[in-house]
């Protein structure tokens, strides 16, 4: 059902067992306001990349919180993005669980640098505790597998 459906997804919520969690495709805090209020699912899981940014997501996470939802994050980044999902949701108290993509890119540890290698291990990310992400961008990796005819940021 569409993620914006506040009824149909109340309905579905008071009527099964399972967790209800949406929220990877809704925008800003006004996307989210009204299936938080009306406890319209069990899980909020905002795209941390394409809700607003990361101020939009705090003001979401806290909404949560105050209506008792826990948050898992939506995400299918870079190793870049997955590390400041990691930093944001180690800042919430709401925090269940960081989504993470089912692709296999063979480079994706390879993108950064300064953290050991996985970087997910055992299922769990540390957060890293050096300035801010923690990480180095290797800029070497990502330019040999950025998509042909597209630009590479300066």
């Amino acid at each position: 059902m569409p993620p914006d459906n506040v009824a149909a997804l109340k309905e579905v919520h008071s009527k099964v067992c399972v967790p209800i969690a949406t929220g990877e495709n809704l925008f800003l805090f006004a996307g989210f306001q009204d299936i938080i209020a009306q406890h319209a699912l069990s899980i909020i899981t905002p795209d941390l990349q394409k809700v607003g940014g990361l101020s939009v997501a705090q003001s979401i996470a806290q909404f949560a919180d105050m209506h008792g939802m826990p948050m898992a994050p939506h995400n299918i980044s870079s190793p870049v993005g997955t590390l400041a999902a990691v930093h944001f949701c180690a800042a919430i108290p709401n925090f269940l669980a960081l989504e993470f993509h089912a692709s296999d890119v063979p480079f994706w540890n390879d993108l950064i640098e300064g953290l050991p290698a996985p970087l997910i291990q055992g299922g769990f990310i540390e957060a890293p505790n050096k300035p801010g992400l923690g990480v180095t961008l290797n800029e070497e990796v990502a330019r040999r597998y950025a998509r042909k005819g597209e630009p590479f940021f300066e």
